[in-house]
């Protein structure tokens, strides 16, 4: 008697497992059929912005690459630098630039207006942290990343930063 009562057991529980994978199969083919596929032809921006969401940020460049690298962008800022003076204001350069790492001490950046801040200008003076800045240091790039930033406006941020 037991191996019957298996058996319909076996039967019943067979048959509600195929009923539920049916019902899955069928619900997928019916999301399926309800939602409309995209169609990227309808909008080409779509593409585009798609390849912009997902391009690299930055490159790092070493060695000969690298420093032709350097110097393509350094010839590209000379020629597209204003013909006029260039506002000397370390609020802005920071605020633009320099913020992103030095607010929160990023890889180690000393956090501007801070004690960090202080010791480093006693113990190196104000001209090597402007180096620094202007060549970079650690994980800071030569002029945090903007070549197109003289040295007066990178003093200038550096000075803002002090306490």
């Amino acid at each position: 008697m037991d191996q019957q009562e298996d058996r319909a057991f076996l039967r019943q529980f067979s048959g509600v497992i195929v009923g539920f994978m049916l019902l899955t199969v069928s619900l997928i083919f019916l999301a399926r059929h309800m939602q409309p596929e995209p169609n990227a032809d309808a909008n080409p921006s779509q593409a585009i912005l798609a390849e912009q969401r997902i391009a690299p940020v930055a490159a790092v460049r070493s060695g000969e690459e690298g420093a032709a690298a350097l110097a393509e962008v350094q010839a590209a800022g000379a020629e597209t630098a204003p013909a006029g003076d260039v506002v000397v204001d370390g609020s802005a350069v920071y605020n633009g630039l320099c913020k992103a790492c030095h607010e929160a001490g990023v890889a180690g950046a000393p956090i501007a207006g801070s004690d960090q801040m202080a010791v480093r200008l006693q113990e190196q003076g104000l001209e090597t942290l402007v180096s620094h800045a202007i060549n970079g240091i650690n994980a800071m790039p030569p002029r945090g990343g903007n070549p197109a930033l003289t040295d007066a406006q990178i003093q200038a941020a550096v000075e803002f930063m002090l306490p």
